[in-house]
């Protein structure tokens, strides 16, 4: 790479003493604002992180690079996904042009007609035209409509374009030329497009057999249009007219070359006369029977969609076994049948859902219908506070106890607990026997995890505390917490996995559910020091646990403060 093209492009024009430095920054800022542009179409499309954004915007700054090539040579995007989001910053450009225009048509749109009424009043106007029409005047009328239409599309498409190629002609970026270019030919009547540059080079064509040759001038029929901005002459190529739009590219008032567009003026000759022969013909048809032809066949159109939108209400308002008649074979009754498919579909995955929501935590559900590329399964270290309950002298019960009535109670203390713990934002690992495991800050990520932790354990005693007072049930629990990290993740194998927690924090909160007594909640040094302000407890003597060389300072809470 030269020495210039290593220099920032302000730097170049300054030396070059082609702008001043206030255009310099002006060019700079226009640069930075169509990479971050651009930036923000990877980012949409989960291509880049924002981070990544920002880092490789650093970088561009301190450099001539283009952020494509950063990215790129950072591993984070490929060629392909640079050209392809360079692509749609093209369109959004062009389009933004023409929102103006369209904000009329947009309007009427919008606006709250029904589709046979639109129809109808459509097809009636436009049979009320054609008869009003049905003169020689119409012919010249039309014709320099058309001419003036397409005038006025030339002159709008080449000012854009020449716009738009100013920074790739200035930076010799042929393939954004090409792809500028490559847009525009796909425009219907386009004949050819060029870029050319100052010394009359083609640095651009829709012809690519003509890139790099010099510019042979069109023989000129008549000048229509000639002034500072653009240049419009008509010419004929045998017997095809062809309108040749020309206008200046111009950067910061420097001028860079040319832009030349041709519009064939054959579509307009035929249309002309179609519309003439067509008015002879069927004038007398569609005065008879246009009107009542037209509400017909609306009303017909737009009672099969009447119908799908009752259909998507009763789905909206959870009905998901309602189905719709088929009552065409053509393509509003392929939509019906899509429609009945889609209902089905969301029976079917509502009752998944909710079937699959018993045996997982309705936490895991949602994460594998919001991330269904497996995502989710990627473990992770996060800190928590995990928190045991264990049942005390539940063997015992269960031996004097049947195993229904054993399954009854189990169930019952389970979903009392289950709504204390989730009304606290814990997340409920897995039900071990008669034992619960319980994570607070994996799935949810809380600041004051701890807290959540030792307000649900409160929460639970002292509900056990009143249904034993009041319905005479004996279930006492022994409560054990700790807080600090754990790796969490999806842990099996393919055939069957669960998302879980590991680590020595979830094994010392096991050993303290062991140390705890009836209705008592024992917590670790870990959890004292995060909610010790907002609760009281009384420190123990320090008890040895398997696993721990050390003896472990344990706290038995009293209650919140």
């Amino acid at each position: 790479m030269s020495v210039d093209k290593k220099k920032l492009l302000g730097e170049v024009l300054l030396e070059k003493h082609i702008i001043e430095e206030s255009d310099a920054e002006k060019a700079l800022e226009a640069n930075e604002d169509k990479s971050r542009q651009l930036g923000s179409i990877l980012v949409n499309k989960n291509i880049i992180s924002k981070k990544e954004l920002d880092d490789a915007l650093e970088e561009q700054r301190g450099s001539a690079l283009r952020l494509g090539d950063i990215l790129v040579a950072g591993g984070v995007a490929t060629q392909n996904d640079i050209m392809k989001a360079f692509s749609l910053q093209l369109q959004e450009r062009l389009g933004g042009k023409y929102a103006e225009k369209a904000s009329l048509l947009h309007r009427f749109k919008t606006a709250r007609i029904s589709i046979r009424l639109r129809l109808a009043v459509f097809m009636t106007l436009l049979i009320i035209f054609i008869m009003s029409a049905a003169s020689l005047y119409f012919h010249k009328s039309q014709k320099d409509e058309f001419i003036s239409q397409t005038t006025r599309f030339g002159i709008s498409l080449a000012k854009n374009l020449s716009h738009n190629c100013s920074v790739p002609l200035l930076e010799n970026d042929e393939a954004s030329l090409h792809i500028l270019i490559e847009e525009i030919s796909k425009t219907k009547d386009i004949d050819y497009v060029m870029v050319l540059d100052k010394k009359g080079v083609v640095k651009a064509h829709s012809d690519i057999s003509k890139i790099d040759r010099p510019y042979v001038p069109i023989p000129v029929f008549k000048t229509l249009v000639k002034d500072d901005l653009i240049e419009i002459v008509k010419f004929k190529e045998g017997r095809k007219e062809v309108l040749n739009f020309s206008t200046p590219i111009n950067f910061s008032q420097v001028l860079l070359g040319s832009i030349q567009i041709g519009i064939s003026m054959e579509s307009l000759r035929k249309k002309i006369e179609r519309s003439g022969l067509f008015l002879l013909i069927l004038t007398t048809l569609l005065i008879a029977v246009g009107i009542g032809v037209s509400f017909f066949i609306s009303t017909q159109f737009s009672r099969p969609i009447l119908k799908l939108l009752n259909a998507t209400t009763e789905i909206k308002s959870g009905n998901f076994s309602f189905r719709t008649e088929r009552q065409h074979n053509d393509e509003l009754g392929d939509l019906t049948l899509a429609f009945n498919d889609m209902a089905e579909g969301l029976r079917k995955k509502e009752v998944i859902q909710d079937a699959f929501g018993k045996y997982v935590n309705p936490e895991i559900v949602d994460m594998i219908l919001n991330n269904p590329d497996g995502q989710w399964f990627q473990g992770r270290a996060i800190p928590v506070t995990v928190m045991f309950t264990d049942i005390r002298g539940f063997t015992s019960l269960s031996e004097k106890t049947p195993p229904e009535q054993v399954v009854a109670l189990l169930n019952e203390h389970f979903t009392m607990a289950t709504e204390i713990i989730l009304r606290h934002g814990g997340h409920i690992d897995k039900f071990i026997g008669d034992a619960i495991l319980v994570v607070f800050g994996a799935l949810m990520e809380y600041d004051d995890h701890a807290e959540r932790a030792v307000r649900a354990a409160v929460s639970l005693q002292s509900a056990l505390l009143k249904e034993e007072k009041t319905v005479g049930q004996n279930f006492r629990i022994g409560i054990g917490i700790n807080s600090g990290n754990v790796i969490a993740g999806n842990i099996g194998s393919h055939k069957r996995m669960e998302y879980t927690v590991i680590g020595d924090t979830v094994n010392l909160a096991s050993r303290l559910t062991g140390v705890a007594g009836p209705g008592e909640i024992i917590i670790s040094s870990a959890t004292y020091a995060a909610v010790s302000a907002t609760m009281k407890a009384e420190k123990l003597e320090s008890v040895s646990v398997k696993g721990k060389s050390e003896p472990v300072e344990i706290y038995r809470v009293n209650g919140m403060s």
